[in-house]
């Protein structure tokens, strides 16, 4: 009988283990096979998996997944398949700049290439620019910090190519570097991080703007909608990421028969007031609360051998923004890669 006992214990603390466990140990409870059968919104991704004893690949924000084909190797060994792109383009006063959140295991690392000085596509070797050296390029790796050696390749059409850079190369040749990075690397086109496109969204708004210079027209009704235009930041409002507060306004309006995205956020959030739109906070010409704004075309075609011309940086303004976070003023220059440029200006509303 106390064998029998004995038996009749370890078969109660089996089925208290599966059932806390929930894996592996006959079927799953109704309630949660329920759940797991909701399929995530069509802008998410579900979280990878990974085999047992391994990390899985991190996930990426919401937004474009673009194919990679890169390989890491040193301290970090794993292969990227996939990425999300944040820039991809030439901008006003850093020239050529894509950068790239790869999934990797763990969580993601950013790879981030910059050419100050591109002139199209071709060889850019990292290396100290020597005289006036125009094929020089840089390129960050997360925490491994910038490159020392290798090369990047730009594709035509400047949105992706090829590279093998190295991170923490030390004077002797016989010891391996920390970390190396070489494959295949593909970059957002213009309006990629912003969904589909929204040529035909509804008119819920309406703004009084003025556009001139190449760009030219006047912006009445628009399209404002939720938090899904721009990717991670909730539309007209307030929101807080790891740098601080920030506050995002984006619509779509139609200008010179087109429909653009035109999006302007406020990185130094201080309430209602005003706020001076440029590339960089380092381009402000006095200390000020500092915001950022872009124009995008939405999926605009390339030419061969160049980058679209379709997005267009804030290089100077400002912007107003009342209290009750509704409405407000703009008088914002925008600039594109060729130096083209035009001026929005008037009162907004969302």
């Amino acid at each position: 009988m106390p064998h029998q006992l004995r038996l009749l214990a370890a078969s109660l603390v089996s089925g208290v283990a599966c059932l806390v466990a929930l894996t592996g140990c006959g079927s799953v409870p109704a309630h949660l096979t329920l759940r797991r059968r909701r399929a995530p919104a069509a802008h998410q991704t579900a979280t990878p998996t990974a085999a047992p004893g391994q990390l899985a690949a991190a996930p990426l924000p919401r937004g474009a997944r673009l194919a990679e084909a890169l390989s890491l190797k040193g301290r970090l060994s794993a292969k990227a398949v996939s990425g999300y792109a944040v820039q991809c383009g030439v901008y006003p006063g850093q020239g050529y700049l894509a950068t790239v959140q790869l999934s990797v295991p763990g969580k993601p690392v950013t790879l981030t290439i910059q050419l100050p000085m591109y002139n199209g596509p071709g060889q850019y070797l990292v290396e100290s620019a020597a005289g006036s050296a125009t094929n020089i390029a840089a390129a960050r790796l997360g925490a491994y910090g910038s490159a020392d050696a290798g090369s990047v390749t730009i594709a035509a059409g400047g949105r992706g190519g090829a590279l093998t850079v190295s991170f923490g190369r030390s004077a002797s040749r016989s010891v391996p570097p920390t970390e190396q990075i070489s494959g295949a690397w593909t970059c957002a086109p213009a309006g990629a991080g912003y969904g589909a496109s929204r040529a035909t969204g509804a008119i819920n708004a309406y703004q009084d703007l003025t556009v001139s210079g190449v760009l030219a027209g006047h912006v009445g009704p628009s399209d404002v909608p939720g938090p899904d235009l721009v990717a991670q930041a909730p539309n007209c409002g307030v929101f807080r990421t790891a740098s601080g507060g920030h506050f995002n306004l984006a619509m779509v309006v139609d200008v010179d028969g087109h429909h653009y995205i035109l999006d302007v956020q406020l990185q130094q959030y201080q309430g209602a007031g005003q706020y001076y739109p440029s590339f960089t906070a380092q381009s402000l010409p006095r200390q000020a609360d500092w915001a950022t704004a872009e124009v995008v075309r939405d999926a605009a075609p390339a030419s061969p051998g160049e980058i679209p011309s379709s997005s267009w940086a804030a290089v100077g303004g400002d912007f107003r923004l009342n209290p009750g976070l509704s409405s407000g003023l703009m008088a914002i220059r925008f600039m594109n890669r060729t130096g083209a440029s035009f001026v929005i200006t008037g009162s907004w509303s969302c």
